[in-house]
C-alpha cells in the first residue's frame, strides 16, 4: 500500500473569496523573495511571479481584456519607449527594477530627483500623452493605487506585468536610453 502523498495547500475562506494558498510553511519559504501584487476590490494579493498574479486576477474576475494583460508586440513598445522623454524613461527603469512591486510617490520622486508630487504628476501625464497618441491604453503600462493613511493620500506605482515582460524581452532600457541628449 502506498502512502498518500500530503497536500501541501490549505484553504483559507476570509471575507466572501474563498482562496487557496500553499501551507504557511511553503508561503514563507516563498514570500521571502519580493512578491508582485494584485489588487482586488481594495485588497492586495501577493503572489511569486508575474503569472500567479495574472492568473490569480483572471480567477479574480480580471479579464483577459484587461489592458493590464495584453501583451506588447516588439514594434509597438519599441516605438513607445523612443517617443518618450529621457526622465519618463527614468521612470519607468525606477519601476521596472522593482520587478512588479509598488513603489511609493515620495521614493519615487527622491530616484528621480523630483521636488514635489505635482513633479512626478507631469512626468506621469507625459507617459500618458505618448501612450494615448499611440492609441495605448496607459493602464497597459503603469498602475496606480492610492491609500489614504490619516487622511493623507500615499501614492504607489508599478508596472505592469505585460510591460515588465516587453522590457525584459526588448532588453530595455539601455544606459543610453537614461541619458540626456548632451549626455550622451
Amino acid at each position: 500500500m502506498r502512502a498518500k502523498k500530503k497536500s501541501n495547500l490549505g484553504l483559507d475562506n476570509t471575507s466572501s473569496v474563498t482562496v487557496v494558498l500553499p501551507s504557511r510553511k511553503r508561503m514563507r519559504q516563498k514570500m521571502a523573495k519580493k512578491p508582485y501584487e494584485v489588487e482586488y476590490k481594495g485588497v492586495i494579493v501577493r503572489c511569486v511571479t508575474p503569472e500567479e498574479a495574472a492568473k490569480v486576477a483572471q480567477l479574480l474576475g480580471g479579464e483577459p481584456e484587461n489592458p493590464e494583460f495584453a501583451p506588447w508586440r516588439v514594434d509597438e513598445f519599441t516605438d513607445f519607449v523612443a517617443r518618450i522623454q529621457v526622465t519618463q524613461r527614468r521612470l519607468l527603469h525606477a519601476l521596472l527594477k522593482k520587478r512588479g512591486q509598488s513603489l511609493p510617490d515620495w521614493q519615487l520622486c527622491g530616484e528621480l530627483g523630483l521636488s514635489s508630487n505635482q513633479a512626478l504628476a507631469g512626468v506621469l501625464s507625459g507617459v500618458t500623452k505618448v501612450a494615448k497618441a499611440m492609441n495605448i491604453e496607459p493602464k497597459r503600462i503603469y498602475v496606480q493605487h492610492t491609500k489614504y493613511n490619516q487622511g493623507s493620500p500615499e501614492r504607489r506605482y508599478w508596472v505592469t506585468s505585460a510591460f515588465q515582460k516587453a522590457a525584459d524581452d526588448a532588453d530595455w532600457p539601455l544606459l543610453n536610453d537614461l541619458k540626456d541628449r548632451d549626455e550622451k
